[in-house]
Parts: structure tokens; sequence; C-alpha cells
């Protein structure tokens, strides 16, 4: 039988109620139809273990799963560096080069207050946001002094304990944070390991875990955190944040090998004048250690492992922001170092564990400046016009010679016919959004945008020789640009929200991994999509509401037969998905059961080997109690335990991966004290 678990609040949440959702739905409804949020309630009422997970409650969002947490973010169809995902608005990048840490890992849900989602290039505050931005901000203390205690157990021996005390006065203020989170490997529907699919992998050599790694933990992680502001003087306001992740015994089944460890620092600096001017500086870093060592494909091998990346990302920016009446200004400046070093056993013969520069010391610098107006033009129409220009550089630092680790050029010039390691791109992007107002309840809005992202340092100059497939950036990658239309309508009461939205996207030289009969390398080509999403919160009766959402994309890129791109389907597009739930509501507990399904997904990218993947419906209950500074939240996960897997499960070249199923029937408990 099923163990029955607990598991407890991932954020400290002040008591719900009707009249807190009806707050939300009209907050919601307050905000720009591009932006949309996920509130803290929403996080800890489910059983996510990371943001990724989190986010799925939004339409048009979806994860990339390569085990039981660090899941990907898909906006539409648009992933990896074709979004934006911020943590208060710094630039954090995961080390590892098949994405076993993508950004969103890199935060703790009980420093996040909430989860901001712009989709499509309708953000010009930032650069690079062709496909959408999701920005995750933190928490700020409340009023005197808190103690918050989080507790957390969950199936699969899933725990999460987490304290915070803060403090604030009209001076002042301070926080400080801990949270841990540990769970070994979950089970599918049929009651099979997720730790036993590695054995399924595609290819060779043998990637299933040794037996005494099937069961253990499958992550475990510790994180801390502080945050510090001052005000000098009024509207003034100083904040320093700090945060310390590390992540260690971290496994990726889906993947060829797992973190040993995964550490991650992220500082941060504001001072602003409130409504008038905003100066940042950050700083954040990703230490990344990553073996076969518990795999079966290390046995007999002269070290632990018999593959290795060792990978560490740097990133520094500032920003200052200013803001006139209707019209607000700014510049920003990054720096992204990546840096990954890769040691095969027997990469060449006599010379074992050779290291190689995987991603070659690469710097993409980066200087932007930008301008966005907001105005109401009469009662019924409100117009947002935002423009950009950025100026990025790309630069190997790795040259011939001059570094320990192996790198040449030669592999780029074999197949792409260049030496180049640096490229300086210059493009300007911005949008333009429409706002009537057809009665007070029903508002007509109507967006063109234009965004561009360059290629990242793996795209671009990936370098890892060997076999029959090496894999090797293309430095003569084009920046990718994206125009797209959305329109849609607003409907909007006192007691509900609906909203439905089409949108068409055209990118030009789009970029899409590509095999040829040499090598696995990225190529530009043109790309479509276009799509719709529908959602409603509606409170049916007094402490009835009935939540919906739909979503659709589909996506066609332009064949390149010379370069074997043949296939007009792209790579990993999500396929239908709905959700449909019942919330009862009294104020002092609620109930609430819903219901989400996909359509199977049969468009797939026949070129990349990409696999057809069968719908699915799952069912989830939930109910939670408030009483004073005590909140109880329970729930069950998959309630009818079925085995099923999501598209975005399949890892795509050139680290092709096994399948993982998501979790079966998973039960929680969740518990906030706060003093």
């Amino acid at each position: 039988m099923r163990k029955l678990v607990l598991m407890t609040a991932l954020l400290g949440l002040p008591a719900f109620s009707q009249e807190l959702l009806l707050k939300e739905v009209q907050i919601r409804a307050k905000r720009e139809v591009f932006k949309e949020s996920l509130e803290v309630r929403e996080v800890r009422e489910s059983f996510a273990k990371d943001v990724g997970e989190a986010l799925q409650k939004l339409d048009g969002i979806h994860k990339v799963r390569k085990g039981g947490i660090a899941n990907d973010i898909t906006i539409r169809a648009f992933q990896r560096d074709n979004i934006n995902v911020l943590i208060d608005g710094t630039e954090v990048h995961g080390a590892c080069p098949n994405r076993m840490d993508p950004p969103a890992f890199h935060v703790d849900f009980s420093e996040v207050e909430r989860i901001e989602v712009i989709k499509g290039p309708f953000d010009v505050r930032h650069q690079g946001s062709l496909g959408g931005l999701v920005n995750i901000l933190t928490k700020k203390p409340q009023a005197g002094y808190r103690l918050t205690l989080n507790a957390a157990l969950g199936s699969f021996s899933y725990r999460n304990f987490s304290p915070v005390i803060s403090y604030r006065d009209q001076s002042f203020y301070g926080l400080v944070g801990y949270s841990h989170r540990y769970s070994k490997p979950y089970k599918d529907g049929k009651g099979r390991r997720v730790t036993e699919y590695a054995a399924l992998h595609p290819t060779p050599p043998n990637s299933a875990y040794r037996a005494n790694k099937l069961d253990p933990k499958a992550f475990d992680i510790n994180t801390y955190w502080a945050k510090f502001g001052l005000f000098p003087y009024k509207d003034h306001e100083f904040e320093l944040s700090y945060t310390r992740q590390e992540a260690d015994h971290v496994l990726y089944p889906a993947l060829r090998m797992d973190a040993i460890f995964d550490d991650t620092d992220r500082l941060n600096l504001t001072y602003s004048i409130k409504d008038r001017l905003r100066l940042q500086f950050y700083f954040t870093q990703v230490k990344h250690d990553m073996t076969d060592q518990y795999r079966v494909s290390s046995t007999n091998m002269p070290r632990p492992f018999s593959m290795r990346t060792y990978a560490e990302t740097k990133t520094y920016g500032a920003r200052v922001e200013g803001k006139v009446g209707d019209l607000t200004v700014g510049a920003d400046f990054y720096r992204r170092n990546w840096d990954a070093i890769n040691y095969r056993a027997g990469y060449l013969p006599g010379n074992p564990y050779l290291p190689v520069h995987m991603v070659p010391d690469v710097d993409i610098t980066n200087l932007g400046v930008y301008a966005e107006y907001k105005r109401q033009l009469s009662p019924n129409y409100r117009l947002v016009a935002g423009l950009r220009l950025d100026t990025t550089e790309s630069k190997v630092g790795a040259q011939d010679g001059s570094a320990s680790p192996q790198f040449n050029t030669n592999l780029y010039n074999s197949i792409h016919g260049t030496r180049s390691t640096s490229k300086k791109d210059t493009y300007p992007s911005g949008n333009l959004q429409v706002y009537y107002s057809l009665t007070p309840e029903l508002e007509l809005f109507t967006g063109i945008g234009h965004a561009v992202r360059v290629p990242d340092p793996q795209e671009r100059y990936t370098f890892l020789p060997g076999g029959p497939q090496p894999w090797v950036g293309n430095p003569n990658l084009k920046p990718s640009r994206n125009t797209e239309l959305d329109v849609g309508l607003k409907h909007q009461t006192k007691r509900s929200l609906s909203k439905a939205t089409v949108f068409y996207s055209l990118v030009q030289d789009y970029i899409t991994v590509n095999r040829r009969a040499n090598a696995t390398t990225y190529a530009n080509t043109n790309a479509r999509f276009f799509g719709l999403e529908l959602s409603s919160t509606y409170n049916v009766a007094d402490n009835f509401f009935l939540l919906s959402g739909l979503s659709y994309t589909e996506g066609t890129k332009s064949k390149k037969p010379a370069i074997n791109i043949n296939d007009r389907d792209v790579a990993e597009v999500p396929p239908l998905k709905g959700r449909l739930g019942l919330r009862y509501d009294t104020g002092l507990w609620f109930l609430e059961v819903e219901t989400v399904a996909t359509a199977t997904q049969s468009r797939v990218d026949s070129d990349l080997g990409e696999q057809r993947t069968s719908g699915w419906g799952t069912v989830n209950l939930k109910a939670g109690i408030n009483h004073k500074n005590l909140t109880l939240n329970a729930g069950v996960e998959n309630l009818l335990d079925k085995q099923y897997f999501e598209h975005f499960s399949y890892i795509r070249h050139p680290f092709r991966g096994a399948r993982v199923p998501e979790p079966g029937r998973s039960f929680y408990l969740s518990a906030t004290y706060q003093f």
C-alpha cells in the first residue's frame, strides 16, 4: 500500500478566503493583459517542487522534466534562451550544457512572493525576451517582527523545512531564511521508480543506475538567504540581498549524468526613489559538477566515472531606470561567462580523460537602452509603446594554445568553413499595444511586438570532438528575430475574469538543433507559430468558483534539405491542453477538484528523432483550512494513479535521453505557522 505522506507549505501566506480570491481576480484584471502572474497562494496549494512545475497552472506554459526537480520552463513553444527567466530582474544562468539546472531552479519557493509572466515579445526592459519573460519576485518583510515556520513531508519521502525571520519598521528592514528540500525518486502510476527508466536510454553507453543507486535520495538541497533594507530619506530605499543554494546529489534519469553538486550565489543591490529612479547592480554565479558515477557506464573505469563535465557560469550586470510622467527610460549592461570542461574515458587512444573545453570560456557582453510609454488616450483607449536598442558581443576566451584544456578551431572550420571566435550584433526591438473598452466590462486588446536574441555560447561555440557525430557550435549563426501579433478579448466583472487570445509569430533565423552526416550542430531557419489561449475564473455562487483554461500551439519551419532540415514540424511544441476545476471556499476552509488533460501530439520533428506522445488526463484534489496564524493544506495529485508521459519528457539531441513519466498518485499536507 502506497505510503501516505505529508508536505508543508512552501511559502508563508496570510489566510485566504472567498474575498481574497475575488481580490486576486480584480488585481489580475487591472494588469496589462500581456502580463500574467502566479500568486503565492496558488504555488503553495500544489505539490510543485520548483517554479517550472508551479507555472503549469498558467495556460500556455509547460515544463521539461528530466528528474524529480529542476524542471525547465516552456512558454508556448519557446524555451531555453528563447525566453528570459529572471530573479528580481537579475540574470541567472545555469551551468549544465543540457539544462540540468535551468535558471528557475536557482530560487527556493520560500523566497518567492509572486511570479510574473509576459508571453510573446512584449518586454523592452530586458534584452533577449524573444518568446516571453518570467520574472520571479522575492519576498519583502512585513511590518514588525515575524517568524514563519514551514515544515514539509510528502509522498516518496519528500520533505521541506523552512523557517523565515523578519523585521520591518519605518527606518529599515531585514529578513533571514533557510530551506531544506529532500526526496527519494518518485514512482509512476505503475509503481515503477523513475530511476529505472534510465535503463531505457535509446543509445549506448548503458545509462542504467547501479543497483544501490535506484532508491536513495533523488535530491538534497539547502538554501540560505538574507535581505536588508534602509529608508535613508522619504521615498528613498536601499536594498541588499544575498542567496546561497547548495544542491547535492540531484539525479537526472532522463540524462546520462547526475549532479554531484550544483552551488549558486546570487547578490543583488538596488537603490530606488519611488516612481522616479531605480539603480541596480547584481552578480550571480553557478558552479556545477556532473558525472556518471552512479551509472553502470562507469563500471571498471580507471576513475570513479567514465564521463564528467565541470561547468561554471558568472553573470554581473547593472541597470539605471527613470520615469517622467508616462515615459520610462533606462539603460542596462550585463556580462555572461560560461566555461565547461568535459572529461571522457578513451577520448583519444592512450590518453583517457583528456580535458576538452566543451563550452570554451565564452563571454557575452550586452549594452542596451530602452524607453516605454504608457498613456490613457481617452476613457476608452489605452496605449503602450516600447523601443529598445542593443549591442551584443560574443567572444571565446579559450583560444589556440592559450588554455590548458584542449581547444582549437579546426572543428568549426571543417563543418562551417570558419575559424571565427567572436561576433558583434546590433539590433532594435520594440512593441505597440492598444486597448479599447467596448463596454465597461469588455476590452479588446491587440499588440504587435518584435524582439531579438543572440545565439548563446553553446549554440555558437560548443566544442566536443570525437566519434562519428561530434557536437560543434556554429559561429555563423545569426540572431533570431521574432515578430508577433496578438489579438484578444478580456471580460471582467466584480465576480469574474475571462480572457481569450490568439497569436501568430514569425521567427526569422530561428535556431534549431541540426543533425548532419558528420556532426550535430545548430542552424538558422525560418519558423512560424500560431495558437490560442482561453482562461476564466468565475464566482458561480457565494462560495463556488469555476476555474478553466485551454491552450494550443502549432509550429512549422522552412525546409533546408542541403543541411538535412527536411521536416516542417518544429521540435518540442506542446499539444492541446485543457483544465477544468471547481472550488468551494467558505473563508475558513476550502475544497477543490481539478481535471487536466492533453491531446496526442503527433506533430514531431523526425529530423531529430522526436517521438509522438499520447494524450492523457488526470484528476487532482486539494483542501485547506485557516485558523488564526495557522494554515493547513492537503491534497492528492494524479488521484487515479495514471501512468503518463508529458510531451516535454523527451530530451532532444544532442543529448538524446530516456523518457521519464510523471509521478503517480501523490499525497501531501502543508502547514505554516506565523508568529
